[in-house]
């Protein structure tokens, strides 16, 4: 481990960051981070952010494994197109309306409470919806939990990006989406337990278990620690300061890391304050922020048309049109699915660091691609064979579940992506135009989908062909590698060197020679005006 600056005569001696970037004050350390019990706490706690993506996933598989099971059918009618559409649609409902009010919540109140306030709105949305009595309750409920969901996936995503330990930071954000395809997982099989129920509780009972995961959420914001670039712009430096020595610095008050954090932090945010980079209109004022806002805009429309909401939504759909329409197969294939998604999961989110983000981008949506275009073909003549030759259902089975690994070489990158690229003042409405865009994107999926394949059957899966063609081409030409950066140092790749963030707002205000004087410099921001004029 590097060894902290020492005391002399009883004061600091003054930490000089001069050249120095984030990686060169991060310790060596000698045993794994699961032996650290700083560190076990801290990611314990960042349960509270990573647990978010349970409930959507959740959602995603139980409304699947619902369209397979005769209880619900027949409770509500045998729901199809237009109707089925919009018992899907009421999640992605709810986050459209949250939008209206997640981003400021969170610039306000900080990221920890606006997760626990969601969640609380999402437990109280998945008892609503076990106690369905009716079609309105129902697509009632399903909008409560949206609503929910969507205020937590905005606070989520910078609370894990700024509060994680520096090299736990793109595998921890990347784990994010990871619990989508846990709650899928454990939706799944929750439907297929009830499947032999012969009464509502074979639906209203995996409705009722949505809720756990929120539950742990709720509980867990409580605990955890507060942003400390929140806690650094709201001019409340100490209370960063100790928060980055407890979880980053060992407990060391001299740890060079968490001393290295603070004053690049505290210049990176004084100097965006300074030219008032907070403002919704700061996205269209350089190149690089209108770079950052393509992004932010076009990436989770990209998950969402990548053709993958017809295995996550519309699975008994898709299998019909191959052959497959027995109920408890259904199911059986829902459950295996959501296992495969979730390991292929895992295993992208670990070469996050690794492979790049630029890497796992290209390698899932190319690998995507060819799995559809085989799909595409063996869907065409499984059905002008007459669904006779059982080969080519196990073929197109074998796509789906090669296309979904390939999915999630995409999925957990996009959020650790996001929140790279954009300066922490726009963090948060980053956080907030992924969810519009993304759930925007998912209302041509609710609606269009079902009706499309109920009339042109695997014809539409054409049109995901030339998507994901596109996908792949604007991936090569728009997205840079971040990885091995730091958050302040991202802003070079899109502002160029000059950038006045990181190691060059540190000089700008001199905390590259005198780091001890960020947290007064916080506090004061007056002190950071007379700096950058003396400069």
């Amino acid at each position: 481990m590097a060894e902290p600056n020492k005391l002399t005569s009883g004061e600091n001696l003054p930490y000089d960051f001069t050249g120095v970037v984030l990686k060169d004050v991060i310790p060596k350390r000698s045993k794994p981070w699961w032996k650290d019990s700083r560190l076990v706490q801290l990611n314990a706690l960042l349960l509270c952010a990573l647990l978010t993506q349970t409930a959507q996933g959740f959602d995603a598989s139980m409304i699947n494994g619902m369209q397979a099971l005769p209880e619900w059918i027949q409770f509500f009618g045998h729901p199809k197109g237009a109707r089925l559409g919009a018992m899907t649609f009421g999640p992605t409902g709810g986050v459209l309306i949250s939008i209206l009010i997640s981003s400021q919540l969170c610039d306000k109140f900080g990221r920890r409470y606006p997760i626990c306030g969601g969640s609380i709105l999402i437990i109280i949305g998945s008892v609503i919806q076990a106690a369905s009595a009716n079609y309105g309750m129902f697509v009632f409920s399903r909008f409560l939990v949206g609503f929910g969901l969507g205020i937590v996936s905005v606070a989520a995503p910078p609370l894990l990006s700024e509060v994680a330990y520096p090299t736990h930071r793109g595998k921890l954000v990347s784990f994010y989406l990871v619990s989508w395809p846990l709650g899928s997982l454990i939706a799944a099989w929750a439907t297929y337990g009830t499947f032999r129920m012969n009464s509502s509780w074979s639906w209203r009972l995996p409705s009722l278990l949505q809720c756990v995961f929120s539950l742990i959420q709720a509980v867990l914001s409580l605990f955890a620690p507060e942003s400390p670039r929140w806690l650094i712009y709201k001019e409340r430096g100490e209370e960063a300061l100790s928060i980055f020595i407890r979880y980053h610095g060992d407990g060391d008050p001299q740890s060079r890391l968490a001393h290295f954090e603070m004053a690049e932090i505290t210049a990176t945010l004084q100097m965006e304050k300074l030219q008032r980079k907070s403002r919704w209109g700061e996205w269209i004022s350089t190149r690089g922020n209108q770079h950052r806002l393509f992004l932010a805009l076009y990436i989770p429309a990209m998950l969402q048309w990548s053709g993958n909401a017809l295995i996550s939504y519309y699975l008994p759909e898709v299998l019909n049109s191959i052959g497959i329409t027995d109920s408890k197969t259904q199911l059986t294939l829902n459950g295996c699915m959501s296992i495969w998604s979730l390991l292929s999961a895992c295993f992208f989110a670990t070469l996050v660091d690794r492979a790049g983000r630029r890497g796992l981008f290209l390698f899932g949506m190319g690998g995507m691609g060819l799995s559809y275009i085989i799909w595409t073909i063996c869907s065409a003549i499984n059905e002008k064979k007459g669904f006779k030759d059982h080969s080519y259902a196990v073929a197109v089975l074998a796509m789906i579940f090669i296309y979904q690994a390939l999915y999630h070489a995409c999925s957990p990158v996009a959020p650790t992506y996001i929140m790279e690229v954009v300066p922490y003042s726009l963090r948060s409405k980053a956080a907030m135009l992924y969810q519009l865009t993304g759930n925007l994107a998912s209302l041509y999926n609710s609606f269009a989908n079902p009706v499309a394949m109920e009339a042109i059957s695997w014809r539409y899966y054409i049109v995901w062909v030339v998507v994901i063609a596109i996908n792949f081409t604007l991936i090569f030409i728009f997205f840079p590698e971040t990885k091995n950066r730091g958050l302040e140092e991202v802003a070079e790749i899109f502002d160029g060197p000059g950038a006045l963030s990181g190691a060059n707002a540190m000089k700008q205000l001199g905390l590259d020679v005198n780091a001890e004087n960020a947290v007064a410099i916080g506090r004061d921001p007056k002190s950071a005006v007379e700096q950058v004029e003396r400069v």
